[in-house]
Order: structure tokens, then C-alpha cells, then sequence
């Protein structure tokens, strides 16, 4: 056997066979936390439409891609440049002063043990979706969006490259628990929040109950430590195992004919409160607003071309490559494991259906104005996993200073990321379009690129039916004037 190991190998096999046709959201920031983010802004908090200036708005579309680890980095390259010339990739344990790589060459280098070790890659496309106020203090919705997410949290020092890859001879080594997991999944949403005044302060509530329809999903996870032994030649010798996995087979089984399926369902919420400040010089205006929600709580059972398995034993056991030989069916590879584990086939599977958990996240937010157009944003995310198995998103602290008009916003997102990685972003909305990379220096090179972020919006709002509502942070005067056009339909003015 080479010097890999039966979870590391078949949990990668099982990613590539689950996850064939994705990309690789954080929080994308500059499109989520300005108060015309609308039904945008609904995904971090609900209650935050009740505050949207605009009466309606349907969105078209949005495009979301969020990558970051820390456990490989390409050296002295831009996302731009690794894109046009990914064939000059080279791994940093393919060189030596014998092995000179190409001037032109990208290095790819690992993270040592040192460091905390992880990796997530999330994405989101949005379909057609919408926000409406109605009886004055009332605001309804609907949202659609396709997504994707894996994570890999808390893995383990033994198991950095270096480490893993250079194993010693004839040597039992302890293996601690690790594992992680992936999704993709569909969803379908309605919306619905309400404000209330109470004096100066205005208060809102908000929830997005969800459909979902899970498409893809795996797990893999080692629940104990166990004994490894890389023996001389193709042999290893476990000494225990206590190993979980599962995943869907509906593309796994037939990886040359990959689309997306229907392979399970599932609900999800998210439900928030905000209380704001009225402006004192500019009632269509907050001096502040504060938020807390929780954000992607529920799950998806997958129950469809599903299984799932699980590996025991206490005694001494040697397999090697002879009993893994290459297969490109998901299946095979599954048989394969529980014969030279189990010796039998079928003896790993314990089931035909499996929960994945969504990721699910507390967060507060906090806006403040501090002079005319100008804002400064706060936002803590903390991930909540409530599941035994769960996609899992960063944890995310930002600053977010930017300028809003209602036709056009910039802002700056400053991001940290996972309490590790410190980034600075820049975002723009122009008219219906929003722009924007909660990771501006991926596109940039660095001496490190450990991943990327960028998205982009598009959705209508160009014309406003005029309420008198009782929320005074965005209602029109009760003017005579206003009062004569308050049911007619007005274009924006610049």
C-alpha cells in the first residue's frame, strides 16, 4: 500500500465522485448589509427587508464563490494568472536541485503542522426571487437558489501533507478522529417579516421558512482514534477502526453520466430581529440598527440512491493495494472497503438513508451612520453545528465602512476570517447591479494564495408604489402633495 491510508483514500475518492459538476459564498459581504440590500440582506438576517427603502423588488439573479484553506497554498501567483495557466501548476515535492521547475512554473506548497488546519469551499447561484410591502408595515417574499458546501474542519497536525505523505516504516501511529463533509442542494423560500415603532426605536422580526431538495451529499468521519502501521512494500496494518461514511449514488454510480438529481429532501429556517434608531434630521433614514439572527438551521435527508456505512473492529488487521484496486464507480470502491475490512461485501452497510446538516450560524450585526451617504457595518458570525454530521461555514468577524446613495453604494469590507485570516474586500452597487470580493487581494499577487471570494447581483427595483406606512425610517411625507400622489406609480429620481 503507498504511503496514504483507507479514510484518507476513500473519503478524496468519494469526493470526486459526489461532487462532479460544481465550483467552488462566504457572507459577500458588500451586497448583504446596506439597507437597500433588500431581499439580499434576508439571508443574513430576515428582519432586515422591513427596513428596505425600496416597496418592492424582484431579484434575477446572483452568482457566489467562496474558497479558503489552510492546508495547501500556491506561491507568488494571482487567482487571474493560476486560472490562464493551471497547466503549470507543480507540486513542491516534485522539485529538487536535481528537478529545477520551469521559470514560469506555479508552486504548488503545503501548510505545515504548526498551523490549525482547514478547508472550506462554498457557492450559491440565486434564481428569480422577490420582496413586496404591503398593509403598510408588511413585507413578503420569495427566493430560490441553488448551493454548495464542503468543509473540513479541526484536521488533525498528523495529517498535514508533509506529515501524512512521509510516514515511517514498521511504526504504529496514533490516528486521531477527523472527517468532513459536502452538499449540494436546492432550495425554495418564502419570506416574511413586520415592523412595529415603539417610540423612537422601531422593531422587526423576520423568517425564511424553507424547502429543500437535496441533490448531492457525503460524509466521511473516523469517530476514535485508531492504530496505523505503514508496512514495507504495498502493506498497512490498522489496528482498530470505529469509521463512518455515507453518501448519494445517484451520480457516484455512474460518474459519465452526471446531472443533477433529486436524491433527498429537507426544511430550513432562518428567523431574525432588528431594533433601529430614527434619524432625527432625516426620518427616511436609521443613526443605527442592531440585528441578531440565526441563520441556515435545518437539514437534509438524503433517502434516495443513498447508503450508509460504518467500519469496526478491536484486532489487529493488514490490507493492501491488492484489495483496493482503481475503480471508477463509487459503488466498487465501497464493496472493496467493507471486504478487506469486514470480509464481506455488504457487511458495512447499516443503512439506505442519511441526515446532513445545513450551516447553520448565530449571527449580530450592527450599522451606524456617521455622516451624510456614509455608514460603518459590524457583523460576528459563530457556526453552530447542531447535527452529528454538518456542512459547516466560517466564522466571520468584519468591518464594513461604505457610501449609499439609492442609485449607487461602495464599500470596503475588512473580513476575518475563521480568527485566522484577515482580508479586505471592495464592493459596489450601480443601479440594479452589485459587484464585488470579500477577498480582493486573490485577484492580486500574493506570496500565499489560500483562496478567493467574488460575487455578483442583479435585481429590479425602478419603480416605487408610495405607502404611507407606519415605518418611519422610510415612509414619504404626509404632505398634501404627497398625500394627492401617494397611490400613483413614480420612477426614481438620481
Amino acid at each position: 500500500m503507498n504511503r496514504s491510508f483507507f479514510p484518507i483514500r476513500a473519503a478524496t475518492l468519494v469526493f470526486a465522485f459526489c461532487i462532479p459538476q460544481v465550483t467552488f459564498s462566504q457572507e459577500q459581504l458588500g451586497m448583504r448589509l446596506e439597507r437597500y440590500s433588500g431581499i439580499y440582506g434576508a439571508s443574513i438576517n430576515p428582519a432586515n427587508t422591513a427596513d428596505n427603502p425600496n416597496n418592492w423588488e424582484v431579484s434575477l439573479f446572483t452568482a457566489e464563490a467562496f474558497l479558503e484553506n489552510k492546508y495547501a497554498f500556491l506561491r507568488n501567483t494571482s487567482l487571474p494568472h493560476t486560472l490562464r495557466n493551471s497547466d503549470n501548476i507543480v507540486s513542491i515535492l516534485d522539485t529538487s536541485l536535481e528537478n529545477i521547475p520551469p521559470a514560469d512554473a506555479i508552486i504548488l506548497d503545503y501548510f505545515d503542522r504548526k498551523r490549525k488546519l482547514y478547508a472550506v469551499a462554498q457557492a450559491r447561484v440565486t434564481g428569480p426571487g422577490f420582496s413586496f410591502r404591503f398593509a403598510e408595515k408588511n413585507v413578503i417574499g420569495l427566493t430560490t437558489a441553488l448551493r454548495t458546501e464542503m468543509s473540513a474542519y479541526k484536521i488533525p497536525e498528523i495529517f498535514a501533507y508533509r506529515t501524512i505523505s512521509n510516514l515511517p516504516r514498521n511504526q504504529a501511529i496514533n490516528m486521531p478522529p477527523a472527517g468532513f463533509a459536502g452538499m449540494v442542494w436546492g432550495e425554495i423560500g418564502l419570506h416574511y417579516s413586520r415592523s412595529s415603532s415603539d417610540g423612537d426605536v422601531q422593531k422587526s422580526w423576520g423568517i425564511s421558512p424553507k424547502l429543500l431538495i437535496g441533490l448531492e451529499g457525503f460524509y466521511t468521519r473516523a469517530r476514535s482514534n485508531f492504530d496505523y502501521t505503514q508496512r514495507l512494500g504495498d502493506t498497512a496494518a490498522f489496528g482498530s477502526a470505529n469509521w463512518d461514511y455515507a453518501l448519494s449514488l445517484g451520480n457516484a454510480a455512474d460518474p459519465d453520466n452526471t446531472r443533477l438529481r433529486k436524491q433527498g429532501t429537507g426544511v430550513g429556517l432562518d428567523l431574525g430581529f432588528t431594533w433601529a434608531s430614527l434619524n432625527t434630521t432625516n426620518e427616511n433614514e436609521y443613526a443605527w440598527r442592531f440585528g441578531a439572527s440565526i441563520v441556515d438551521l435545518g437539514f437534509v435527508r438524503f433517502n434516495k440512491t443513498s447508503e450508509r456505512h460504518h467500519i469496526t473492529f478491536d484486532t489487529l488487521l493488514t490490507v493492501s493495494d491488492a484489495d483496493f484496486p482503481t475503480r471508477n464507480n463509487a459503488v466498487e470502491v465501497l464493496r472493496d472497503a467493507s471486504q478487506a475490512f469486514l470480509g464481506d461485501p455488504t457487511a458495512s452497510l447499516v443503512g439506505q438513508s442519511f441526515a446532513i446538516g445545513l450551516p447553520t450560524a448565530l449571527s449580530m450585526q450592527f450599522d451606524a451612520q456617521v455622516g451624510q451617504h456614509f455608514y460603518v457595518a459590524g457583523l460576528l458570525l459563530q457556526r453552530v453545528p447542531l447535527l452529528q454530521y454538518n456542512v459547516k461555514r466560517p466564522n466571520t468577524l468584519a468591518v464594513v465602512p461604505r457610501f449609499e446613495t439609492r442609485w449607487a453604494s461602495f464599500s470596503m469590507p475588512f473580513v476575518l476570517s475563521d480568527w485566522q485570516s484577515l482580508r479586505v474586500g471592495a464592493a459596489a452597487r450601480l443601479g440594479w447591479l452589485y459587484i464585488g470580493s470579500d477577498n480582493l487581494g486573490s485577484f492580486f499577487t500574493k506570496h500565499k494564495l489560500t483562496g478567493t471570494d467574488i460575487y455578483i447581483g442583479l435585481k429590479i427595483n425602478a419603480f416605487s408604489f408610495h405607502f404611507n406606512r407606519g415605518n418611519r425610517l422610510t415612509r414619504e411625507s404626509s404632505s398634501k402633495r404627497g398625500r394627492q400622489q401617494r397611490n400613483k406609480i413614480k420612477c426614481y429620481e438620481f
